[in-house]
Protein backbone atom coordinates (compact mmCIF):
# COMPACT_ATOMS: atom_id res chain seq x y z
CA UNK A 1 0.00 0.00 0.00
CA UNK A 2 2.71 2.46 1.05
CA UNK A 3 5.02 1.67 -1.86
CA UNK A 4 2.11 1.55 -4.33
CA UNK A 5 1.22 5.11 -3.36
CA UNK A 6 4.84 6.24 -3.75
CA UNK A 7 5.11 4.53 -7.16
CA UNK A 8 1.97 6.31 -8.35
CA UNK A 9 3.38 9.67 -7.26
CA UNK A 10 6.71 8.91 -8.99
CA UNK A 11 4.96 8.08 -12.29
CA UNK A 12 2.90 11.26 -12.01
CA UNK A 13 6.06 13.33 -11.40
CA UNK A 14 7.78 11.89 -14.48
CA UNK A 15 4.87 12.67 -16.78
CA UNK A 16 4.44 16.11 -15.25
CA UNK A 17 8.06 17.06 -15.96
CA UNK A 18 7.93 15.45 -19.40
CA UNK A 19 4.84 17.50 -20.21
CA UNK A 20 6.50 20.74 -19.10
CA UNK A 21 9.67 20.03 -21.13
CA UNK A 22 8.22 18.87 -24.44
CA UNK A 23 7.13 21.56 -26.85
CA UNK A 24 4.41 19.53 -28.63
CA UNK A 25 2.05 16.66 -27.88
CA UNK A 26 3.80 14.52 -30.50
CA UNK A 27 7.08 14.76 -28.59
CA UNK A 28 5.27 14.16 -25.31
CA UNK A 29 3.69 10.96 -26.65
CA UNK A 30 6.88 9.79 -28.37
CA UNK A 31 8.75 7.03 -26.51
CA UNK A 32 12.14 5.60 -27.31
CA UNK A 33 14.95 3.85 -25.43
CA UNK A 34 16.18 7.10 -23.85
CA UNK A 35 12.66 7.95 -22.65
CA UNK A 36 12.22 4.49 -21.14
CA UNK A 37 15.57 4.69 -19.34
CA UNK A 38 14.72 8.18 -18.10
CA UNK A 39 11.33 6.91 -16.91
CA UNK A 40 12.74 4.00 -14.91
CA UNK A 41 15.59 6.12 -13.54
CA UNK A 42 13.11 8.76 -12.34
CA UNK A 43 11.00 6.10 -10.64
CA UNK A 44 14.05 4.57 -8.93
CA UNK A 45 15.39 7.97 -7.82
CA UNK A 46 12.08 9.14 -6.30
CA UNK A 47 11.47 5.83 -4.53
CA UNK A 48 15.04 5.73 -3.20
CA UNK A 49 14.96 9.38 -2.11
CA UNK A 50 11.56 8.88 -0.45
CA UNK A 51 12.72 5.74 1.37
CA UNK A 52 15.90 7.39 2.67
CA UNK A 53 14.07 10.49 3.87
CA UNK A 54 11.26 8.45 5.46
CA UNK A 55 13.69 6.18 7.31
CA UNK A 56 15.69 9.20 8.53
CA UNK A 57 12.57 10.93 9.87
CA UNK A 58 11.36 7.71 11.53
CA UNK A 59 14.78 7.20 13.13
CA UNK A 60 14.85 10.80 14.38
CA UNK A 61 11.34 10.40 15.80
CA UNK A 62 12.27 7.19 17.66
CA UNK A 63 15.34 8.86 19.19
CA UNK A 64 13.43 12.00 20.20
CA UNK A 65 10.49 10.13 21.73
CA UNK A 66 8.09 13.01 22.36
CA UNK A 67 7.79 15.23 19.27
CA UNK A 68 7.20 18.96 19.83
CA UNK A 69 6.72 21.65 17.18
CA UNK A 70 10.36 22.62 17.65
CA UNK A 71 11.35 18.99 17.26
CA UNK A 72 9.43 18.72 13.98
CA UNK A 73 11.22 21.82 12.68
CA UNK A 74 14.61 20.37 13.63
CA UNK A 75 13.82 17.02 11.96
CA UNK A 76 12.60 18.68 8.75
CA UNK A 77 15.72 20.87 8.61
CA UNK A 78 18.03 17.88 9.03
CA UNK A 79 16.07 15.91 6.42
CA UNK A 80 16.41 18.82 3.97
CA UNK A 81 20.18 18.97 4.54
CA UNK A 82 20.31 15.22 3.91
CA UNK A 83 18.32 15.52 0.68
CA UNK A 84 20.56 18.18 -0.95
CA UNK A 85 23.62 15.97 -1.60
CA UNK A 86 21.36 13.08 -2.65
CA UNK A 87 19.62 15.25 -5.25
CA UNK A 88 22.95 16.50 -6.60
CA UNK A 89 24.27 12.93 -6.76
CA UNK A 90 21.23 11.58 -8.62
CA UNK A 91 21.32 14.53 -11.05
CA UNK A 92 25.02 13.99 -11.73
CA UNK A 93 24.47 10.29 -12.40
CA UNK A 94 21.67 11.10 -14.85
CA UNK A 95 23.46 13.81 -16.80
CA UNK A 96 27.03 12.52 -16.81
CA UNK A 97 27.16 8.77 -16.20
CA UNK A 98 24.05 7.70 -18.10
CA UNK A 99 24.72 10.21 -20.87
CA UNK A 100 28.33 9.05 -21.22
CA UNK A 101 27.20 5.51 -22.06
CA UNK A 102 24.67 6.78 -24.57
CA UNK A 103 21.53 6.11 -22.56
CA UNK A 104 20.32 9.68 -22.47
CA UNK A 105 20.62 12.21 -25.27
CA UNK A 106 19.69 15.31 -23.32
CA UNK A 107 22.16 18.16 -24.02
CA UNK A 108 24.78 18.58 -21.34
CA UNK A 109 25.24 22.06 -19.95
CA UNK A 110 25.16 23.82 -16.61
CA UNK A 111 21.64 25.19 -17.03
CA UNK A 112 20.20 21.69 -17.43
CA UNK A 113 22.07 20.40 -14.38
CA UNK A 114 20.81 23.29 -12.27
CA UNK A 115 17.27 22.86 -13.60
CA UNK A 116 17.22 19.13 -12.91
CA UNK A 117 18.74 19.69 -9.46
CA UNK A 118 16.15 22.34 -8.65
CA UNK A 119 13.33 20.08 -9.74
CA UNK A 120 14.75 17.21 -7.70
CA UNK A 121 15.08 19.49 -4.68
CA UNK A 122 11.43 20.58 -5.02
CA UNK A 123 10.39 16.93 -5.13
CA UNK A 124 12.46 16.18 -2.02
CA UNK A 125 10.87 19.13 -0.19
CA UNK A 126 7.41 17.82 -1.06
CA UNK A 127 8.38 14.36 0.19
CA UNK A 128 9.77 15.82 3.42
CA UNK A 129 6.65 17.94 3.92
CA UNK A 130 4.46 14.88 3.39
CA UNK A 131 6.41 12.76 5.88
CA UNK A 132 6.49 15.57 8.46
CA UNK A 133 2.72 16.07 8.15
CA UNK A 134 2.15 12.34 8.59
CA UNK A 135 4.49 12.35 11.60
CA UNK A 136 2.67 15.35 13.09
CA UNK A 137 -0.76 13.76 12.61
CA UNK A 138 0.37 10.45 14.11
CA UNK A 139 2.03 12.24 17.02
CA UNK A 140 -1.13 14.28 17.63
CA UNK A 141 -3.28 11.15 17.55
CA UNK A 142 -0.89 9.36 19.91
CA UNK A 143 -0.84 12.36 22.25
CA UNK A 144 -4.65 12.52 22.23
CA UNK A 145 -4.87 8.80 23.02
CA UNK A 146 -2.32 9.12 25.83
CA UNK A 147 -4.21 12.11 27.24
CA UNK A 148 -7.45 10.13 27.12
CA UNK A 149 -5.73 7.20 28.84
CA UNK A 150 -4.35 9.53 31.52
CA UNK A 151 -7.84 10.93 32.11
CA UNK A 152 -9.20 7.40 32.49
CA UNK A 153 -6.43 6.49 34.92
CA UNK A 154 -7.00 9.69 36.89
CA UNK A 155 -10.71 8.92 37.06
CA UNK A 156 -9.99 5.36 38.20
CA UNK A 157 -7.45 6.60 40.77
CA UNK A 158 -9.88 9.20 42.05
CA UNK A 159 -12.67 6.63 42.34
CA UNK A 160 -10.42 4.21 44.21
CA UNK A 161 -9.17 7.03 46.41
CA UNK A 162 -12.73 8.02 47.27
CA UNK A 163 -13.60 4.42 48.02
CA UNK A 164 -10.66 4.22 50.42
CA UNK A 165 -11.41 7.58 51.98
CA UNK A 166 -15.15 7.15 52.57
CA UNK A 167 -14.84 3.50 53.49
CA UNK A 168 -18.18 2.46 55.01
CA UNK A 169 -16.47 -0.05 57.30
CA UNK A 170 -14.15 2.65 58.58
CA UNK A 171 -17.09 4.97 59.25
CA UNK A 172 -19.11 2.20 60.89
CA UNK A 173 -16.22 1.22 63.13
CA UNK A 174 -15.53 4.86 63.99
CA UNK A 175 -19.15 5.40 65.01
CA UNK A 176 -19.08 2.19 67.04
CA UNK A 177 -16.02 3.46 68.92
CA UNK A 178 -17.66 6.85 69.32
CA UNK A 179 -20.84 5.39 70.80
CA UNK A 180 -18.88 3.54 73.46
CA UNK A 181 -16.79 6.63 74.23
CA UNK A 182 -19.88 8.78 74.69
CA UNK A 183 -21.03 6.46 77.44
CA UNK A 184 -17.64 5.89 79.12
CA UNK A 185 -15.43 8.93 78.41
CA UNK A 186 -17.16 12.07 77.20
CA UNK A 187 -13.98 14.14 77.01
CA UNK A 188 -12.26 11.61 74.76
CA UNK A 189 -15.48 11.35 72.74
CA UNK A 190 -15.37 15.09 72.04
CA UNK A 191 -11.75 14.80 70.92
CA UNK A 192 -12.68 11.80 68.77
CA UNK A 193 -15.45 13.79 67.06
CA UNK A 194 -13.06 16.69 66.50
CA UNK A 195 -10.42 14.44 64.91
CA UNK A 196 -13.02 12.68 62.75
CA UNK A 197 -14.43 15.99 61.51
CA UNK A 198 -10.91 17.31 60.83
CA UNK A 199 -10.13 14.21 58.82
CA UNK A 200 -13.19 14.39 56.60
CA UNK A 201 -12.92 18.16 56.23
CA UNK A 202 -9.42 17.59 54.86
CA UNK A 203 -10.76 14.96 52.46
CA UNK A 204 -13.51 17.26 51.13
CA UNK A 205 -11.24 20.31 50.84
CA UNK A 206 -8.52 18.44 48.94
CA UNK A 207 -10.67 16.15 46.82
CA UNK A 208 -9.89 18.05 43.60
CA UNK A 209 -6.20 18.66 44.35
CA UNK A 210 -3.39 16.51 42.95
CA UNK A 211 -0.81 17.72 45.50
CA UNK A 212 -0.85 19.22 48.99
CA UNK A 213 1.94 20.30 51.30
CA UNK A 214 3.58 17.61 53.39
CA UNK A 215 2.73 19.60 56.51
CA UNK A 216 -0.99 19.42 55.71
CA UNK A 217 -0.78 15.69 54.97
CA UNK A 218 1.01 14.95 58.25
CA UNK A 219 -1.63 16.90 60.20
CA UNK A 220 -4.29 14.77 58.53
CA UNK A 221 -2.31 11.61 59.34
CA UNK A 222 -2.20 12.57 63.03
CA UNK A 223 -6.01 12.59 63.06
CA UNK A 224 -6.15 9.28 61.21
CA UNK A 225 -3.64 7.66 63.61
CA UNK A 226 -5.65 8.89 66.58
CA UNK A 227 -8.81 7.24 65.24
CA UNK A 228 -6.93 4.00 64.60
CA UNK A 229 -5.43 4.01 68.08
CA UNK A 230 -8.86 4.54 69.66
CA UNK A 231 -10.23 1.58 67.75
CA UNK A 232 -7.34 -0.90 67.99
CA UNK A 233 -5.64 0.44 71.13
CA UNK A 234 -2.15 -0.99 71.49
CA UNK A 235 -2.69 -3.67 68.82
CA UNK A 236 -1.31 -1.23 66.27
CA UNK A 237 1.74 0.90 66.97
CA UNK A 238 2.62 3.63 64.51
CA UNK A 239 6.08 5.11 64.95
CA UNK A 240 6.91 8.37 63.23
CA UNK A 241 10.58 9.17 62.70
CA UNK A 242 10.42 12.23 60.48
CA UNK A 243 13.10 14.88 60.10
CA UNK A 244 12.07 17.25 57.35
CA UNK A 245 13.50 20.76 57.77
CA UNK A 246 11.96 21.99 54.55
CA UNK A 247 8.22 22.61 54.48
CA UNK A 248 8.16 23.35 50.73
CA UNK A 249 7.44 19.74 49.85
CA UNK A 250 4.35 18.45 48.03
CA UNK A 251 2.65 15.06 48.19
CA UNK A 252 -0.63 13.60 46.86
CA UNK A 253 -3.42 14.00 49.43
CA UNK A 254 -4.31 10.91 51.50
CA UNK A 255 -1.26 9.05 50.13
CA UNK A 256 0.33 8.18 53.49
CA UNK A 257 -3.11 7.17 54.78
CA UNK A 258 -3.44 4.70 51.90
CA UNK A 259 -0.14 3.08 52.89
CA UNK A 260 -1.11 2.82 56.56
CA UNK A 261 -4.50 1.41 55.64
CA UNK A 262 -2.82 -1.10 53.33
CA UNK A 263 -0.63 -2.35 56.20
CA UNK A 264 -3.61 -2.66 58.55
CA UNK A 265 -5.69 -4.44 55.92
CA UNK A 266 -3.14 -7.11 54.97
CA UNK A 267 -1.56 -8.01 58.30
CA UNK A 268 -2.77 -9.78 61.42
CA UNK A 269 -2.35 -8.10 64.82
CA UNK A 270 -3.52 -8.37 68.39
CA UNK A 271 -2.88 -6.84 71.80
CA UNK A 272 -0.38 -9.64 72.50
CA UNK A 273 1.34 -9.33 69.10
CA UNK A 274 0.90 -5.74 67.93
CA UNK A 275 1.60 -4.59 64.39
CA UNK A 276 4.40 -2.04 64.16
CA UNK A 277 4.21 0.49 61.33
CA UNK A 278 7.12 2.88 60.85
CA UNK A 279 6.83 6.21 59.03
CA UNK A 280 10.18 7.81 58.27
CA UNK A 281 11.88 9.87 55.61
CA UNK A 282 14.85 9.37 53.32
CA UNK A 283 16.20 12.90 53.52
CA UNK A 284 13.87 15.12 51.52
CA UNK A 285 13.57 12.58 48.69
CA UNK A 286 10.90 10.22 49.98
CA UNK A 287 8.58 9.24 52.80
CA UNK A 288 9.10 5.59 53.74
CA UNK A 289 6.29 3.53 55.26
CA UNK A 290 7.22 0.01 56.33
CA UNK A 291 5.76 -2.74 58.47
CA UNK A 292 6.72 -6.21 59.58
CA UNK A 293 4.78 -8.83 57.65
CA UNK A 294 2.10 -10.68 59.61
CA UNK A 295 0.14 -12.47 56.94
CA UNK A 296 -3.49 -13.18 57.81
CA UNK A 297 -4.56 -16.82 57.67
CA UNK A 298 -7.73 -16.27 55.64
CA UNK A 299 -6.73 -13.29 53.53
CA UNK A 300 -7.44 -13.37 49.80
CA UNK A 301 -4.50 -12.56 47.55
CA UNK A 302 -3.93 -8.84 47.28
CA UNK A 303 -4.63 -7.14 43.94
CA UNK A 304 -2.67 -4.04 45.03
CA UNK A 305 -5.22 -1.87 43.21
CA UNK A 306 -4.92 0.83 45.87
CA UNK A 307 -1.13 0.94 45.58
CA UNK A 308 -1.30 0.87 41.77
CA UNK A 309 -3.69 3.80 41.68
CA UNK A 310 -1.58 5.75 44.17
CA UNK A 311 1.50 5.02 42.04
CA UNK A 312 -0.29 6.35 38.96
CA UNK A 313 -1.36 9.48 40.83
CA UNK A 314 2.27 10.01 41.88
CA UNK A 315 3.58 9.43 38.37
CA UNK A 316 1.17 11.95 36.90
CA UNK A 317 1.58 14.61 39.59
CA UNK A 318 5.23 14.23 40.66
CA UNK A 319 6.80 12.36 37.75
CA UNK A 320 7.90 9.38 39.89
CA UNK A 321 6.15 6.17 40.91
CA UNK A 322 6.05 4.26 44.19
CA UNK A 323 9.02 2.05 45.03
CA UNK A 324 8.01 -1.18 46.78
CA UNK A 325 10.22 -3.59 48.70
CA UNK A 326 8.45 -6.84 49.53
CA UNK A 327 10.29 -9.72 51.18
CA UNK A 328 9.60 -12.34 53.84
CA UNK A 329 10.29 -9.98 56.75
CA UNK A 330 9.05 -6.52 55.79
CA UNK A 331 6.84 -4.65 53.36
CA UNK A 332 8.22 -1.20 52.55
CA UNK A 333 6.89 1.55 50.29
CA UNK A 334 8.87 4.64 49.29
CA UNK A 335 6.68 7.62 48.51
CA UNK A 336 8.66 10.15 46.41
CA UNK A 337 8.35 13.81 47.36
CA UNK A 338 8.01 16.76 45.00
CA UNK A 339 9.84 19.98 45.83
CA UNK A 340 8.40 23.39 45.08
Amino acid sequence: MKYGYRLTIAVFVFFFFKLTREATWDKFLHWDTNTAISFFYTIVVILALWEIVARFITSAKDKAGFISNRGLYAISTKATLLAIPLVLLFTYVYEHILASVGCCSEPQHGGTFLLNSAQGFVISLLVIAYEIIILYVRSAIKSAREKEQIQKELAAAKLESLKNQVNPHFLFNSFSVLSSLVEDDSKTAIKFISKLSDMYRYILENDEKTLVTLEEELTFIDSYIFLLSMRHRSAINIHKHLHLPSKKILIPPMSIQVLIENAVKHNSFSMEEPLNIIIKNDGEQAIVVENEKRKKEHLTESTRIGLQNLSKRLLLSAGRALEILDNEQIFQVRLPLKHI
